[in-house]
């Protein structure tokens, strides 16, 4: 009789071996497709910043080009009235400029935001659906 016991004890654990060891291939599983969510943005993010600071390094390049161009401007000026006419008009187009390339920045950096987050949104809904689906079973 004991050895019954063994055989009946024994079959019952094999399917809840079974279904642990699934469920240790899940959790393996979720951690590496977490980690190849996160090495995905992050070379989004590189990539990103990359582009913002190129750009950064263009408004730089084009702020310089553009002080030479309004010095010689301003000493092309004969009188004072023309003077002031001159820095007014420089001080428009700069503060025009700026915004402009302040909001092309912030495009840029609200685009990277998404782009680098959305690997990690899409683990994170994959996770939550696939350990909620056990409990709901």
């Amino acid at each position: 009789m004991p050895t019954a016991k063994k055989k009946t004890t024994a079959k019952a654990a094999e399917p809840a071996g079974a279904e642990a060891f699934k469920g240790y291939e899940d959790v393996v599983g979720y951690g590496k497709d977490s980690v190849d969510a996160v090495m995905k943005s992050n070379a989004l993010f590189v990539k990103g910043v990359e582009d913002i600071n190129q750009a950064l390094f263009g408004l730089a390049r084009a702020s310089l080009d553009d002080s030479a161009a309004a010095t010689k401007k301003i000493l092309g000026c004969k009188t004072v009235t023309d003077v002031i006419d001159a820095q007014a008009e420089l001080a428009q187009a700069g503060y025009a400029k700026a915004v402009e390339d302040g909001r092309r920045i912030a495009d840029m950096s609200v685009k990277l935001a998404e782009e680098a987050a959305q690997p990690l949104t899409q683990q994170v809904s994959a996770t939550v659906e696939r350990f909620s689906k056990p409990i709901a079973a």
